[in-house]
């Protein structure tokens, strides 16, 4: 009987344990099912913040991509980690090609240590660009250390800023300056030179009459032919000056140079010279004064031709800018490029090229490009020269589209 009771009571107790380990198991079932979808909702989150970082990572890009500036970053080493289209453009490499590179790969005979000396001390202290020279183009560059939420300098980003055309506008800018002051001194100067040389002109021009002898009277015409050659010079330094007010209208670029290369055409046969000419797309119109601007390209292409004497070629072509929305402070214009392959122009020579009296060769007063220069500046233009990528020289001048 004792034994019936302990067994009964073995089974009694088994039940208990099997209902507790059965209440157990639901318990964790209840909590597990908890767990999972606590999890579940978690995997949503995280996939939901990755997607979140992914689109933010892409947006970034976008605008990295979309910037006219080039832009790098490099870590502490100063080794390329990205870089966006523009600073590939600018320094005509790929980034897969530099990724790990030492930035100073992009630059043109700029060695490690030239490079951290100049860009890491410097600005990362003061806030002004260095200007350096990269396949024909200036570039403005610019430095920033790149600093983790602690604080702590993790890497650097340097902007790249094309000013080239900028700084091209600010030399013709601080030259039309110096134009304008010269050439009010020069209209002065010439009328004060005018007044006695018509009054010699004219006292030699009645003693020619009453002179007999023939060397006598050679001896005078010397002198009326002196007055004169003067007098034209005096002209052309009142036309430098500006004195002429410009007859306005709205006019074709390319009707006034198919009008100059006509009258240049047989010229150009004489010296063996090939003339070819490109025109943009539409009709480029212009705010100008049709006489200056024939004197303008003809006194251009004459120029050319003097500087090939052996014969050559001169390519004339025009290029339009319509006007882009991220830039709104550049003007439409229109870009009128005359380039030769004659004997070219020294580089030393180049920043002096249009000041007045400035001339390489003999028997001209160089006043030539500085009254170019000047109807040019008169037509809210520029004028530039550089040399040929294959030698001789090319000249750009830039007008103002008509906005009508």
């Amino acid at each position: 009987m004792n034994g019936f009771l302990v067994l009964q009571q073995s089974f009694e107790n088994f039940n208990r344990a099997t209902a507790s380990l059965k209440e157990a198991y639901a318990n964790l079932e209840q909590k597990f099912a908890s767990i999972n979808r606590e999890l579940e909702i978690k995997n949503l989150e995280l996939e939901r913040t990755i997607s979140e970082k992914e689109d933010m990572k892409n947006y970034l890009r976008n605008i990295l991509e979309s910037l006219t500036n080039g832009v790098v970053v490099t870590d502490l080493e100063g080794k390329v980690q990205t870089m966006n289209r523009c600073a590939e453009i600018l320094a005509g490499v790929s980034e897969k090609d530099v990724m790990d590179k030492h930035v100073c790969v992009l630059f043109e005979d700029m060695s490690p240590e030239r490079w951290g000396g100049i860009f890491f001390s410097e600005y990362f202290k003061e806030e002004r660009g260095h200007k350096i020279k990269l396949k024909g183009r200036t570039l403005e560059i610019f430095g920033s250390s790149v600093n983790a939420r602690n604080g702590a300098t993790v890497g650097a980003v340097f902007i790249l800023r094309d000013i080239t055309r900028i700084e091209k506008l600010e030399d013709m800018a601080k030259r039309t300056e110096k134009f304008a002051a010269m050439g009010e001194m020069a209209a002065n100067i010439a009328h004060e030179i005018r007044n006695p040389l018509g009054s010699i002109e004219l006292f030699a021009s009645l003693l020619m009459k009453d002179l007999q002898q023939k060397r006598d009277r050679d001896r005078v015409a010397k002198i009326i032919t002196s007055v004169k050659n003067t007098d034209n010079k005096i002209s052309n330094l009142l036309l430098f000056a500006g004195t002429r007010t410009p007859c306005w209208e709205c006019v074709n670029i390319h009707d006034i140079l198919k009008e100059t290369l006509s009258f240049s055409e047989q010229i150009a046969a004489q010296g063996n010279i090939s003339l070819s000419f490109n025109e943009v797309k539409g009709e480029p119109l212009v705010d100008g004064d049709v006489e200056m601007l024939k004197q303008v390209f003809l006194n251009l292409i004459l120029n050319a031709f003097q500087a090939m004497p052996e014969g050559g070629r001169l390519h004339i072509e025009t290029r339009r800018y319509d006007g882009d929305p991220s830039r709104p402070n550049i003007a439409p214009f229109v870009e009128v490029v005359f380039a030769d392959d004659g004997v070219g122009i020294p580089e030393e020579n180049l920043p002096k090229i249009f000041d007045p009296f400035f001339s390489t060769r003999e028997g001209t007063c160089g006043l030539g490009l500085a009254i170019v220069h000047n109807i040019v500046s008169r037509h809210k233009g520029a004028i530039h020269v550089e040399g040929g990528a294959k030698g001789g020289t090319v000249f750009t001048v830039l007008f103002p589209l008509n906005r009508i």
